[in-house]
């Protein structure tokens, strides 16, 4: 299945740590508009409402998850480039993502397969700073 929105939290590089305790899973957390809300929905999956902590405004939004990190050419623009995981919060987004098993509380599981990322996109820690950028291409 695909999904669209915008990305919120991403955590491709490395896993996503809560309460200081690593998870052991690649997450990427995506805003949602109401069509793509009810798409989800309608595959039973949970859409949850967030606090966005620098607007205060409220959003729909799912995580999506791999335990395997995705291979650079996973993660593509548009255009077909392999950006690996250099996009950052704010970016526009296709997820896809297969089902999981039902989990009682938090519903179907959604699991990252590849992501698609729009052409003109928010860069992420590495091509957001010169020096950091040119550090790890070096």
């Amino acid at each position: 299945m695909i999904t669209k929105g915008v990305a919120k939290y991403v955590y491709l590089d490395s896993t996503e740590k809560f309460n200081g305790e690593d998870t052991g899973k690649y997450t990427l957390t995506v805003a949602v508009n109401d069509v793509e809300a009810k798409k989800l929905e309608g595959a039973g999956v949970k859409v949850r409402t967030f606090t966005d902590k620098d607007t205060g405004k409220e959003y729909r939004g799912r995580k999506f998850s791999t335990q395997y990190k995705l291979g650079d050419e996973m993660i593509q623009t548009e255009s077909g480039e392999s950006i690996g995981t250099d996009f950052g919060a704010g970016s526009d987004v296709q997820v896809l993502w297969k089902a999981g098993n039902e989990h009682p509380t938090h519903g179907v599981a959604t699991y990252l397969t590849a992501i698609k990322v729009a052409d003109e996109h928010v860069p992420g820690y590495k091509g957001a700073n010169e020096e950091i950028s040119e550090f790890l291409t070096a």
